[in-house]
């Protein structure tokens, strides 16, 4: 089958030239998706932002996966050899040029089945939070999840379960997952909205998820306790042997250090702290896909944003590599 992917420019993947100082521009070969193996992370891009613009929000989230890119492959391996030993490839962007927002969709979704279905771990880079229901709907496609076989987190300041009535746009993932997912693979109990602020969410909504039977966890109530809430978030999504999907929102970060989101916020969670959810996530063995989404450059400080979209991938391969 032929994929609407197109390979990465060579010139994101950084080189310092020396063998004793080797980084991930060196390490991450591009490759296309049917080089997918079994266990292979497999790193693509979605530059997509109309999503976001039909909900009325700021443009740029486009340029992010190739800006993350660049952040990503200045990175050495760290210190553990089995970093080294992780099978990583870059798959490429998924092409938009011509596409409808549907189609671009339609797109993403069956280049993740392809890499779930040979055994793949897809890293997906957005672009806009509508992409995350085609990327779970691939997951999902690619790995035969039955009905409530699938957990999905969502750590992010908005809970984003607008109806799709009037269109699809960066606010109505999780209302499609959860409505609209092949054989009823999500169910709410499945699903936990994770570092939710308050003050950026209709009470309308709020509502919605729980009679849906879906846990939301605020910032409020995380504190400084962000491991031990994230893993209870694993133990939700996960129970009684589910696959899990994790999506990342870069403006669950405060923009303090997340400038360059979609909608930024003065409060949320510090870039450590997604480090850590990041490495959480990775550890677990019954997570199979994350997506980071809303990272938009334009709207971004000396490409401080991208730089902590990078160190949260770092740090889920490194969480990976100790399962």
């Amino acid at each position: 089958m032929k994929y609407r992917v197109k390979a990465a420019a060579r010139e994101l993947f950084y080189s310092r030239n020396d063998p004793k100082d080797r980084r991930l521009g060196e390490l991450i070969p591009r490759a296309g998706i049917d080089e997918t193996e079994k266990d292979t992370v497999v790193i693509i891009g979605v530059p997509e932002d109309r999503g976001i613009t039909a909900n009325k929000g700021r443009a740029g989230a486009a340029a992010a996966p190739d800006d993350i890119r660049r952040r990503l492959y200045r990175l050495t391996p760290g210190f553990s050899a089995d970093f080294l030993r992780q099978r990583i490839i870059d798959a490429g962007n998924v092409v938009t040029a011509g596409l409808s927002l549907e189609e671009v969709h339609q797109a993403e979704s069956e280049a993740v089945a392809a890499i779930v279905s040979r055994g793949g771990l897809p890293i997906v880079l957005g672009g806009g939070h509508d992409l995350t229901y085609p990327g779970v709907a691939g997951l999902v496609q690619g790995a035969q999840i039955g009905r409530d076989g699938l957990g999905l987190i969502n750590v992010d300041a908005h809970l984003d379960v607008r109806s799709d009535e009037y269109g699809v746009n960066s606010g109505t993932s999780f209302y499609r997952a959860l409505t609209q997912l092949p054989w009823q693979a999500l169910c709410g109990g499945a699903f936990v909205e994770f570092g939710i602020q308050e003050q950026y969410n209709s009470p309308y909504y709020y509502n919605w998820v729980i009679g849906q039977g879906g846990h939301v966890i605020t910032l409020r109530e995380i504190s400084e306790r962000v491991m031990e809430f994230f893993l209870q978030a694993l133990s939700l999504a996960g129970r009684g042997g589910r696959t899990i999907a994790v999506s990342l929102d870069i403006d669950a970060v405060r923009s303090t250090e997340a400038p360059g989101a979609s909608a930024s916020n003065p409060s949320g969670l510090k870039a450590p702290e997604l480090d850590k959810i990041a490495y959480l996530a990775g550890r677990s063995v019954k997570v199979r896909y994350l997506d980071i989404m809303e990272v938009s450059p334009p709207l971004d400080e000396d490409h401080r944003t991208a730089a902590l979209a990078a160190s949260a991938i770092f740090s889920f391969i490194r969480g990976l590599c100790e399962r």
